[in-house]
């Protein structure tokens, strides 16, 4: 009985020693992903606006945004490349890049600070919600939309009112208005 494994094992030896290598020569030669590889999370922290809500859609919870610090975290090691967050941003600044992460000895949050603006920088960027009285027929579809609840529609008494404080300028309360009443203005 142990001179057929031996023998088996002698007959596979000899025959990797002819072939060619099954690996890649991995730094020497490029990486190849596969066509459907989801890859990893990448930000442009610099257009995000700290919405919240790709942190809201992450099924691992593995996002942390801070609207007041103008910080946005990622534990990689919780994160199960999904693409949900990519999906619902609505600055599209998340993006799936194909690659690996550099792999770590211990579990760490990665986080990006926001770059400072002057307040007429972020006004320009994409400014507040301004509605259009005459065109609004008061739905609240886009009180429903907002991230943040910034937006009190009541159609009993036709008014539309912005906590601006709360808003975060994201657009979504004017993509879903359907009258197409409410413009972004600086």
């Amino acid at each position: 009985m142990e001179k057929t494994k031996v023998f088996t094992y002698a007959g596979t030896a000899l025959k990797n020693l002819f072939r060619r290598p099954t690996t890649i020569g991995y730094p020497f030669q490029p990486v190849d992903y596969p066509e459907r590889m989801r890859g990893h999370i990448e930000i442009q922290i610099e257009d995000c606006i700290c919405c919240g809500l790709c942190m809201r859609s992450c099924p691992s919870s593995a996002l942390k945004v801070d609207r007041q610090a103008g910080t946005w975290a990622i534990d990689r090691f919780d994160c199960v490349q999904c693409g949900y967050c990519v999906s619902v941003c609505p600055k599209k600044c998340l993006t799936m890049n194909k690659g690996y992460t550099a792999p770590e000895t211990e579990k760490t949050w990665e986080t990006f600070k926001k770059p400072e603006q002057p307040k007429t920088e972020t006004a320009a960027a994409g400014g507040k919600p301004v509605m259009d009285p005459e065109k609004c027929v008061y739905c609240t579809l886009c009180a429903k939309k907002c991230p943040q609840g910034a937006l009190t529609v009541d159609r009993k008494e036709k008014i539309w009112k912005l906590d601006s404080e709360a808003c975060v300028a994201c657009g979504l309360c004017a993509s879903a208005c359907p009258k197409k009443a409410i413009e972004m203005k600086g």
